[in-house]
C-alpha cells in the first residue's frame, strides 16, 4: 500500500515538473526543441534532468561553441583561398619525356613506357618512334611493337577514307580525306617510296580543293605539299601568286624563304629577307627566329 502511495507521488511530481517544463518551452524560457518533450515525459527524473543540462550548457557555451565552428569554416575557406595554382617555377624538377626515356634508370623507363601504351599511344607517338632507337631492347620492343600498331590502323583508316572518296568524290569526303593524309604525313609513320607517293597524291588532293576553295591558307598548304612532293616549279608559281595576293601575311613569305632554301640560292634567299623587313611584315617569335638564322648565315657568307 505505501509503495502505490510513493509511486503515485513520485509520477505526480513527475507530471508536475513536465507541465512546468513545457510552460517554459512555451513561454521561449527553455531553450529546446519540441521533439525532446517525449523524452522529459517518457524517462521519468532522467528525461527532465537530461533536458536541463542540455538547457543550461546551451545557455552559457552555445554561442562561443557557434562562434568557434565559424571561425574555423572562415578559416578553412581562407586557407583554400589562399592556396596558388603551381607555376612553371615549380616544374624545374619535372624531366621531360624524351630526357626520361634516355636518363633514368631501365626499370623507370619501362614503367614509363607501359603507361604510355595504356594511356593513349597515338598522342605519344613523336615519343614512340625515338624510343624505338632505345639502348633498352624491351623499351625499343614496346616502342616498336605500338608504332607499328599505330600504323596498320592509320593505314586501314586512310584505305577507308580513299575508297570512301573514290565511290563518291564530294566536298566532304574529299576534306577528310586530304586533312587525314595531311596529319599521317605529318606524323612520319610514312617512309620511303610510299611517303613520296602519299605526298604526290596529297599534293593532288589539295590542287583539287583550292579548285573549289580560294584562300592564302589552303594555298600555302598547296605549295607546300608540291614543295615535299619536289615539285619545286609548281610551288615557286603558286608562291609567286600568294605574293601578289597576300603581301601581308607571314605564312606566304617563310614559304618562299623556305623554297629558297630548298633551292640552295643564297641570292633568293637575301632577296626574300630584304622583302619582309622592306614590307613590314608581322612575324611571330618562331618565324623570327628562322629569319634571323638565314639572315645571319647570309651575313657569315
Amino acid at each position: 500500500m505505501i509503495s502505490l502511495v510513493v509511486a503515485a507521488v513520485l509520477l505526480l511530481i513527475h507530471a508536475l515538473v513536465c507541465l512546468m517544463l513545457w510552460t517554459l518551452m512555451k513561454l521561449g524560457l527553455l531553450p529546446v526543441r519540441g521533439h525532446m518533450l517525449a523524452v522529459i515525459v517518457l524517462v521519468p527524473l532522467w528525461g527532465p534532468l537530461l533536458v536541463a543540462l542540455l538547457s543550461v550548457r546551451s545557455a552559457v557555451f552555445g554561442e562561443g561553441l557557434k562562434e568557434s565552428a565559424l571561425e574555423s569554416l572562415r578559416f578553412n575557406d581562407d586557407l583554400h583561398r589562399s592556396m596558388s595554382v603551381p607555376s612553371g617555377e615549380d616544374d624545374a624538377g619535372v624531366v621531360p619525356l624524351e630526357e626520361a626515356l634516355i636518363v633514368n634508370d631501365p626499370a623507370y623507363r619501362r614503367r614509363l613506357m607501359l603507361s604510355m601504351l595504356t594511356e593513349e599511344p597515338d598522342a605519344y607517338l613523336a615519343q614512340l618512334q625515338a624510343a624505338k632507337l632505345n639502348d633498352d631492347v624491351e623499351v625499343a620492343h614496346y616502342a616498336a611493337t605500338a608504332v607499328a600498331q599505330i600504323s596498320k590502323e592509320s593505314d586501314l583508316k586512310l584505305q577507308q577514307l580513299e575508297r570512301a572518296f573514290k565511290t563518291d568524290p564530294s566536298s566532304h569526303n574529299l576534306d577528310a580525306y586530304c586533312d587525314f593524309l595531311g596529319a599521317y604525313l605529318d606524323s612520319g609513320l610514312a617512309e620511303g617510296r610510299v611517303a613520296q607517293i602519299q605526298r604526290q597524291q596529297y599534293a593532288r588532293l589539295l590542287a583539287r580543293r583550292c579548285e573549289r576553295e580560294d584562300g592564302p591558307a589552303l594555298r600555302i598548304r598547296y605549295a607546300t605539299a608540291l614543295a615535299d612532293a619536289d615539285e619545286i616549279d609548281k610551288a615557286e608559281d603558286v608562291a609567286s601568286q600568294l605574293v601578289i595576293d597576300a603581301p601581308d601575311e607571314q605564312d606566304v613569305w617563310m614559304l618562299c624563304l623556305r623554297l629558297a632554301v630548298i633551292r640552295r640560292d643564297g641570292q633568293a634567299v637575301q632577296r626574300v629577307i630584304d622583302a619582309i623587313e622592306k614590307q613590314h611584315v608581322y612575324l611571330s617569335a618562331d618565324n623570327r627566329e628562322k629569319l634571323a638564322f638565314w639572315r645571319d648565315g647570309e651575313e657569315a657568307r
